[in-house]
Formats: structure tokens, C-alpha cells, sequence
């Protein structure tokens, strides 16, 4: 009950795939506990050890891609669960425990890997193939991830009305995304050309939608199958359409574009995150390094 009264609140004040993923590992954690202490029957008899062992249970269960339970899964349960026990206690429920049992050192802290992107040869190639995709509201839809930066979830969400002109110049209207912002990207004079195409044509339409698919609305799984169609084209292997985000970024930076700029265009909440491309895009340490390596060698 103690659970279910806490979805209620946070479908107050978050989105409703928030809250489904919320109430998906608390249900887990809750069918882990009943089994492992059968005479638990309220939240605020939990204690530390019914934690650590939850631990040890989660983390040796198999994952879907894996023999064992992703880590990043792992990290984002343990934390919804500790923003659970968080929370009840500071709004001072009756059925909260006594203290938190879930301590910040539960959760494994996240890999800093750097993005991955293509590579200016691989990225040539990659649009090469696009041009010769035969269905045009794909190459429409895969054009838009390569060109603008979209996230694959706002690219399915983009409104009919979505582009608009700015100062005689054409932009795209991003909706409000996970970080709760509308945005403007500017639009390439390719993808004008191709979006005006697709509606004069007799393309797939969907209500209120700036693209549709054969099947109807957008959706991140039929998105990635036509981005990695064009790979294998290309002969460049799998490419997931977040790369191509991470790709558009760091030809941004190489090219002398501003981590405020850049940070505008992808709609990052603050720099911290643009920063990660800068620590893989700097063509000034690249060329310094490469002219030192030539005189080197030249000696």
C-alpha cells in the first residue's frame, strides 16, 4: 500500500514512463523481499540486511542481453529505490523506516566512456548510402538524426508543424524532450528541399505527425532498423542512431563551434555534458600533436 501511494505522488509531477519503470523495480524489489522475509509485511520494517541481500539476488540474475544483470540497470533500480526510501522518510510517512537503508555507495558509480561516433570516412560513406535509400520518408527521417542532432524519441514525437521560419531561415521546433525544454535547430538546406518533397508526395501521413512509417507513427525500433539498413550499405557495420547524434557533436567541435552552441543545439541541460565531445574533438591538440610528431620523425 506504503508503494502504491507513493506511484500515485510521483504520477503528480512525472511522466508516465518514469513512473512505469519506477513501479517496475519496486514490485521487483517487493516479490524479492516477501520471499526472502516472509513475516515483512510493511515498509518500515526494512532493514539493512534485507537490502544487501536484494543486492547479491539482483546482481547475479541474468540480463537480456547478458549473462548477468546489466550494470546500468542494476545502478537505475537501486536508485529508484533509493529515491523511494528518500522520500517517504523526508515527507515524514508513517511506514518509512527508521532510517535510509540504501546508502549512496550502494549504487555503482557510472563509466565516464567517451560518446561513440563515426569517423569522417565512415560518416561519408554512411550519407553516400543514405542517398540511394529508395523510401524517401526514411531517408527524410534518418537525415533529420544525421543533420540536426535529434534524439531517435524526438524525432518520433515531431509535430506536424514542427518546422517553421526564423528570420527567413528554416528551423525545427524539437518538443519538449526528457529535459523538459522546447528548442530550435537550424534546418540544412538538404533536408528543406527533402522535407518539402515528402509532403507533396503521397508518403505515409499520420495525424498530427511530421513523419510516419508504413505502419503508422515513428518508433525508436523501426527508426534503428532503417539507420543500420544504411550501414550495412555503406559497409561501416552497426550503427545505433544515438551515433550519429554523438557524430553530428564532434564535427561541430572540430569545426570551431561552441560548447554553448553545441550545448543549444542537442538541448544538454549544462556544459558537463557537452564536455565529453571536446575530450574526444580537439583538432588544435590533434594537428599540434601531428606537426611535433612530424618534426620528430624528421630529425
Amino acid at each position: 500500500v506504503t508503494m502504491l501511494t507513493y506511484l500515485d505522488q510521483l504520477k503528480v509531477s512525472l511522466r508516465p514512463s518514469s513512473v512505469t519503470s519506477t513501479s517496475t523495480d519496486l514490485r521487483i524489489f517487493a516479490t524479492f523481499v516477501i520471499g526472502h522475509d516472509p513475516t515483512l509485511d510493511r515498509v518500515g520494517d526494512i532493514e539493512r540486511h534485507h537490502i544487501e541481500a536484494f543486492k547479491i539476488w539482483q546482481r547475479a540474475q541474468p540480463g537480456m542481453k547478458g549473462p548477468t544483470f546489466a550494470v546500468a540497470s542494476f545502478r537505475r533500480r537501486l536508485t529508484h529505490l533509493r529515491m523511494f526510501f528518500i522520500r517517504i522518510t523526508e515527507w515524514d510517512w508513517d511506514d518509512a523506516p527508521a532510517r535510509v537503508p540504501i546508502f549512496f555507495g550502494d549504487i555503482p558509480k557510472r563509466d565516464e566512456s567517451l560518446p561513440k561516433f563515426l569517423d569522417d570516412d565512415a560518416y561519408i560513406r554512411f550519407m553516400r548510402s543514405l542517398t540511394e535509400e529508395p523510401h524517401l520518408h526514411r531517408r527524410v527521417a534518418v537525415e533529420l538524426l544525421a543533420r540536426t542532432g535529434l534524439r531517435v524519441g524526438e524525432l518520433c514525437d515531431l509535430e506536424a508543424d514542427a518546422v517553421t521560419i526564423i528570420g527567413g531561415a528554416h528551423w525545427l521546433r524539437i518538443p519538449v524532450g526528457k529535459l523538459h525544454n522546447d528548442r530550435y535547430v537550424p534546418l540544412h538546406p538538404e533536408l528543406v528541399t527533402l522535407l518539402d518533397t515528402l509532403a507533396r508526395s503521397d508518403g505515409p501521413r499520420h495525424p498530427g505527425r511530421l513523419l510516419a512509417g508504413a505502419e503508422g507513427p515513428l518508433n525508436r525500433h523501426a527508426v534503428t532498423r532503417w539507420v543500420n539498413t544504411v550501414a550495412r550499405r555503406a559497409g561501416i557495420g552497426h550503427v545505433h542512431p544515438h551515433q550519429l547524434r554523438h557524430t553530428l557533436a564532434t564535427q561541430a567541435i572540430n569545426r570551431g563551434m561552441s560548447l554553448e552552441a553545441i550545448a543549444a543545439l542537442l538541448g544538454h541541460k549544462s556544459l558537463d555534458m557537452t564536455r565529453n565531445y571536446a575530450r574526444i574533438a580537439n583538432r588544435v591538440v590533434a594537428d599540434e600533436y601531428a606537426a611535433v610528431t612530424a618534426k620528430v620523425e624528421a630529425l
